[in-house]
Formats: structure tokens, C-alpha cells, sequence
């Protein structure tokens, strides 16, 4: 028994002075360093590329830092430039397939000694993915004077819509490019000083993840501009019906908003057929006397531009002998034997046409005035009902 105490000892012994014959050893080749490591790695996806960041924080003595990707098969050398405090190192590697990929970093100082590996996952993204991507839906385009209002539909904040990007033409003609940023719920766009009668187009900017360095676009979406009604915003008492200045119950009255002179407020000038809702804008004798010149008109001022005056008429009784739907530069509309002096101008004779429009430009914002100038004497009896005007911006 004490024969193998003996030996067990010795044996350790032994060991015991390998271990320290292979520290020994150790030290003489040299302790094995590490320099200070890739800290805080990102990858920022992009078209066809991506860009890779990443932090130096610790280490002065880092060099160089060497990045792997594609299982090593290719990589890239940055130099580096150490400064007192933390550096930012980024790098793009271009002509990447899309896919997803795994990128690593080694740092590398001046003695040769390297760093722990860090490593992260990236995508970089293409032609597949873009061509994914849809456009963001409007509810409506809304028209209105020197301006259009997109409504667009909501969509979820994660869908990674960034942007919209829209173009069209303004009413000086030139080529308008904005970009607005997307709001997921309720956004409205509204678009100063659009054209009629072009045409809107719109599409939609990505970003597949917050760090992207790129942006993506789905096709382009076109919008025709039709004409831009005036008619609420300009108009008082456009009529369907016709508003009366004053309550009553009598068949005839007179208008309320709109300018008339002695002539035509002689036998009033609304006439209410049948209820309220029957009420038009006229000029009439039944036997009752002449009109000379009767006037019925508003005055506004219209910005420059391309404009088209409607009247819809509900009847004319008899063939009117001088009545002119009329729009006129001014604050009064010219009498039926200077008419030729107006803007634009329709003689309205009987039930053959009931449409009536006038189409008239304006240079620079001006003060016009619009409406009705007749004369009644032969026949005696003449009528005019109009039952709604409108007015519309259509160049």
C-alpha cells in the first residue's frame, strides 16, 4: 500500500512539473492579445447594396478592419483613423444579389493582433421586392378653386410607406415635383395652385426598414384634372333653387344676392311655380309694359386663367327679342346694343337650347360681372326662367 502512495506521488510530482515547464513555455512565446473589437454593428440595406457601420470605441492601436461577407468568399480592407473619441467606420459594398447575407468584421491593430469576430445578418433588396410594392390608395381628389385636396385611404404604420411623391402642373404652367411624408390615418395633401384639365400623377416611396439607405418606388399613378368648379366659392345664390331677398308668399319677388337695376326689378325677378324649391331667376312682360335693358348681375374678382360660365334654363315663353347670358370685365354688364364690348356673350332666343355657356381668359386677376341683360318690347309677351348658374375654371 505505501509502495503505490509512493507512486501516485511521484506521478504528480511529475505532472506537476510539465505543467510547469508548458507555462513556462507559454510565456516564453508570448501571451496572445486581442485588439479591441467591432462594437454596435449595423447593417443599412439598400438597392442592390448595402452599407455596414459599426464602432470603435476602446482601442487607439486598431489599424485597419477587415469585412467578410458572402461565407468569406469576398471582403474588403478599411483603413482607419483613430481619433480621441468614438469613430464611426461605415462602408457600402455595391452589386449585391438580393438576398440576405451575413457580414463580419475583424479589427486589426498595428502589431498584427486581432480582434473578436462580430457579425451580423443583412438583406440587401432589388428589383423583386420594388416591384412588390403598391401605391397608396386616395379616397378622392377634391377640386376646388386654385387647388386640389388628395384624401388618401389610411394604411398600417408598418407597412414601411415613407413618402408620396407627387407632380403636376401649376397655372403658370410650370412642372410642380413635391414630396410629402406619409401619415398613416386622415392625411389630406393639398396642392396649391393646380391646372385644369391636366393631368396629376403620384407614387409611393419605401423604405424596407428604418436604417435603409435607399428608397424605393412603385409605378407612377396618373389622375386626369377635369375642369375646377368656382361655382360655391365664387357665386352667391347660384340658384336650384333661387333664394328671394325677402319672405312672402307672393308668386314673384326679388333676388336675393344678385345686383339688378329699375328695369328688371319691375315685375320682380324670381318666380316661384310650384313651391320653393320651383324658384328661378327672370326677366318678363306679360302685356304689362316693356323692359329696356334690364340687368340682372354679380360682380367678383377671378384670378387669371381660362373660364366657362354655364346658365341652365328652365323655359322661355315666346322668342326673347334681345337677351344675353353675358360676362363682362367691370363692376356692371353692358346694355344689349353695346354687347359686343363683354367678354363672351350667348343670345338666348328660345326652348331650342336650354345649356347656355360662355368661355372667357383673364390675363391677371380681374373684377368681372356676370349674368342676365334683356330687352322686352315685341312681343308682348316674353319670359325667361334660368335654374341654376355655374361657373368653372377649365385652362
Amino acid at each position: 500500500m505505501r509502495y503505490y502512495i509512493m507512486l501516485l506521488l511521484a506521478v504528480l510530482a511529475i505532472a506537476a512539473c510539465r505543467k510547469q515547464d508548458d507555462y513556462k513555455r507559454y510565456i516564453s512565446e508570448g501571451e496572445l492579445l486581442y485588439t479591441g473589437r467591432a462594437d454596435s454593428m449595423r447593417i443599412h440595406p439598400g438597392r442592390n447594396r448595402v452599407q455596414v457601420s459599426w464602432l470603435l470605441i476602446a482601442d487607439p492601436k486598431v489599424k485597419t478592419s477587415k469585412l467578410y461577407w458572402n461565407n468569406r468568399k469576398d471582403s474588403a480592407i478599411i483603413p482607419i483613423n483613430r481619433t480621441k473619441g468614438i469613430d464611426t467606420i461605415r462602408y457600402v459594398i455595391d452589386g449585391l444579389d438580393e438576398r440576405t447575407y451575413e457580414f463580419e468584421v475583424v479589427n486589426v491593430d498595428h502589431d498584427g493582433n486581432l480582434s473578436m469576430v462580430t457579425r451580423k445578418s443583412g438583406v440587401a433588396y432589388g428589383e423583386l421586392y420594388e416591384t412588390s410594392l403598391l401605391n397608396r390608395a386616395y379616397e378622392a381628389v377634391d377640386l376646388r378653386p386654385g387647388k386640389a385636396v388628395v384624401r388618401w385611404n389610411d394604411v398600417d404604420s408598418a407597412d414601411g410607406i415613407h413618402s408620396i411623391q407627387l407632380q403636376y402642373t401649376n397655372t403658370y404652367g410650370s412642372l410642380r415635383d413635391t414630396i410629402v411624408k406619409s401619415v398613416s390615418e386622415f392625411m389630406q395633401t393639398e396642392l396649391p395652385d393646380i391646372s385644369p384639365n391636366t393631368e396629376l400623377r403620384f407614387r409611393t416611396r419605401y423604405l424596407p426598414d428604418s436604417l435603409a439607405i435607399d428608397t424605393f418606388l412603385t409605378a407612377w399613378t396618373p389622375f386626369a384634372i377635369g375642369d375646377i368648379e368656382f361655382t360655391q366659392e365664387y357665386v352667391k345664390n347660384p340658384g336650384k333653387p333661387f333664394q328671394r331677398a325677402s319672405e312672402g308668399s307672393d308668386r314673384f319677388a326679388q333676388l336675393a344676392d344678385w345686383l339688378t337695376n329699375d328695369e328688371a326689378k319691375r315685375n320682380g325677378t324670381t318666380d316661384e311655380m310650384n313651391g320653393a324649391d320651383k324658384r328661378y331667376l327672370t326677366l318678363w312682360i306679360w302685356g304689362n309694359g316693356t323692359i329696356i335693358n334690364g340687368k340682372i348681375w354679380q360682380t367678383i374678382t377671378l384670378p387669371r386663367g381660362t373660364f366657362r360660365m354655364e346658365a341652365f334654363q328652365q323655359n322661355a315663353d315666346g322668342t326673347l327679342q334681345a337677351t344675353y347670358f353675358t360676362v363682362t370685365a367691370g363692376n356692371s354688364l353692358p346694355d344689349v346694343e353695346q354687347i359686343g364690348t363683354a367678354l363672351a356673350s350667348k343670345k338666348l332666343t328660345d326652348n331650342s337650347d336650354n345649356h347656355h355657356a360662355v368661355e372667357f381668359t383673364l390675363q391677371q386677376p380681374t373684377a368681372v360681372s356676370l349674368g342676365f341683360v334683356g330687352t322686352f318690347i315685341d312681343p308682348i309677351y316674353q319670359t325667361l326662367r334660368i335654374e341654376q348658374v355655374k361657373l368653372f375654371h377649365i385652362r
